[in-house]
């Protein structure tokens, strides 16, 4: 026997199997109970939500010699005579294809003979807004006062293509998008009938990529069992078999957008090409994924609608926290205005990339959304040098507060790479006094208290004077005034650590030294010498990227 899709062998034999559209089911029984049938009616809704389906069961449901609450039995000659197309009272037209006139001629003909068998002809036209004009018109008479033999049932996917003259003969129903759990539901009671296993989230995933039409649903499942034949079905699978993106993926493209890489964002979009995902289908979940994260931004009530499991609404909920309202439309306007070009373009990954990078770019746009993008991307940058500005400062305030350094002379003459005098005494390392004692044995009483003092106010009285971006530089690290081995000059010694690069590489620069030394002599009246050295003394080659443990700079000034 030849292989029968899922969506044709596991079709409703009765209203109770009809899923996701409960009112109609419910309106339908009670009309079969209470002998109230109508004689025209109206199925409009998206493609698989059961209209075909519906009107099967209707005409089963008349013709039925034995109906269980008002179901069809599925078992007596009419209802086996239906269900096998071989019944002559139940007639199936695809107005796509006899939309003409004389089609409906037929019809109208048909109509003045009583059923050979069965109790009631039923027609059932398919696609009905295919109808011309002229069509719809030859049918006005007949579907307003049919013989009391004959039931119309009408179906199409677009209501609005149909004339008020024919809507206002029929009694209409409306099925509803099915959600997401319960066709999952369903693919999970077809799975278990065939022996085959899934699991949860690869069914849930199948049934988003069906936007809520159980046929699509189905069929994508017969389409993902075939080619994993005889394993579990798991998301993974489903991923690849159905060529589709994942919400994982779309949470990294945003999030890539808002923080304005690129890098990133073309290399999902290189990924998404690579997997064979057809583009356009791609940019349309894009954008209904936007459109989620802005529903629950403006309302996480929202997300009662939303066909998503609750971990997914959770990340969204999140990401539309750090996203603006404005930007989330413009994003959504610009997926949209992108579509109708990705559908004609003959190169769709260019057109794709293009889109991406209006959405990267907001400058791009000459609009007002535009402009107002490009304002909020400079305040963007002007908080963030803001930010850093004030950390910079709050650092410098509390360098500034410390105690100022206390004149220390090394024992040895040598400067010991460890040690940085702060308002203590270190081993090795003479107080205060005895620097004093020191300085008065080799100068004049005024002049070792010029040094003295000197030494001490550097960092209240001499620092804040140097140029603003250069005092900056030496006040982010530590510094220990001492006295020369010979005596005869004091040092100002800058202790640089690894990661006091850029001071380190600033005063490298010949120039620049210069410029500190003519600084410093304009601030105390005295020649100054610097020499930049690493701790142990030797030459340090330059400027570096990586610094020795601890390296030092030596200030000489010369005391006369």
């Amino acid at each position: 026997m030849a292989y029968v899709a899922l969506y044709r062998k596991f079709r409703p034999e009765t209203f109770e199997e009809v899923k996701g559209q409960d009112a109609i089911v419910t309106t339908l029984k009670n009309q079969m109970t209470n002998d109230r049938v109508g004689h025209a009616y109206l199925f409009c809704g998206t493609r698989g939500t059961g209209k075909t389906s519906m009107a099967k069961l209707l005409a089963k449901a008349v013709n039925c010699d034995h109906p269980v609450d008002g179901s069809p039995c599925g078992e007596c000659e009419s209802c086996r005579k239906i269900a096998s197309g071989a019944a002559l009272n139940v007639v199936e037209i695809d107005a796509a294809s006899n939309n003409g006139v004389d089609n409906i001629r037929q019809i109208n003909e048909g109509v003045q003979y009583a059923p050979a068998d069965g109790k009631k002809m039923v027609y059932i036209i398919d696609e009905v807004h295919m109808l011309s004009m002229g069509a719809f018109n030859a049918l006005l008479k007949t579907l307003e006062e049919p013989p009391s033999y004959v039931i119309f049932i009408l179906a199409t996917t677009e209501l609005h293509k149909v004339p008020v003259t024919i809507k206002s003969r029929c009694q209409r129903y409306d099925f509803r998008r099915i959600s997401y759990t319960v066709i999952a539901d369903r693919m999970q009671e077809i799975l278990d009938a065939e022996g085959t296993k899934a699991s949860r989230d690869a069914l849930e995933f199948i049934a988003r990529a069906a936007d809520g039409s159980m046929r699509d649903a189905l069929s994508l499942l017969d389409q993902c069992v075939s080619y994993y034949l005889g394993q579990e079905l798991t998301l993974d699978m489903a991923l690849e078999a159905i060529g589709a993106v994942d919400t994982e993926l779309f949470l990294k493209l945003e999030t890539g957008i808002v923080k304005d890489d690129a890098e990133g964002v073309m290399n999902l979009v290189s990924e998404v090409v690579w997997r064979g995902t057809e583009l356009t289908r791609f940019t349309e979940d894009f954008c209904m994924f936007l459109r989620n994260v802005l529903f629950l931004k403006l309302s996480p009530e929202l997300g009662r609608t939303l066909d998503m499991t609750e971990d997914t609404i959770a990340k969204l909920a999140a990401l539309g926290q750090t996203i603006p309202e404005d930007t989330l439309v413009r994003q959504i306007r610009v997926l949209q205005d992108m579509l109708p070009e990705l559908r004609l373009s003959t190169v769709k990954r260019v057109a794709l990339e293009m889109g991406m990078l209006r959405l990267l770019r907001p400058e791009m746009d000459k609009d007002m959304t535009g402009i107002l993008a490009r304002l909020d991307r400079l305040e963007n940058r002007a908080d963030k040098a803001e930010e850093s500005a004030a950390e910079l400062m709050q650092k410098t305030e509390e360098l500034e507060k410390r105690p100022a350094a206390v004149v220390s002379v090394p024992v040895s003459g040598s400067v010991d790479s460890g040690n940085v005098a702060e308002n203590r005494e270190e081993p090795g390392l003479l107080s205060e006094a005895e620097a004093s004692r020191v300085l008065h044995e080799h100068f004049d009483d005024a002049k070792a208290e010029e040094i003295l003092e000197l030494a001490k106010a550097w960092n209240r009285e001499v620092m804040p004077k140097l140029d603003h971006a250069m005092g900056r530089l030496i006040r982010t690290v530590p510094i220990k005034p001492t006295l020369n081995q010979e005596g005869k000059a004091i040092g100002i010694t800058l202790f640089l650590r690894k990661e006091d690069i850029n001071p380190f590489n600033y005063f490298h620069v010949p120039e620049n030294q210069e410029f500190l030394r003519q600084e410093i002599c304009r601030i105390t009246g005295k020649n100054v010498n610097i020499t930049v050295a690493n701790a142990d003394g030797s030459d340090s080659g330059g400027a570096v990227n990586d610094l020795p443990a601890l390296s030092k700079m030596n200030f000489d000034i010369e005391v006369k």
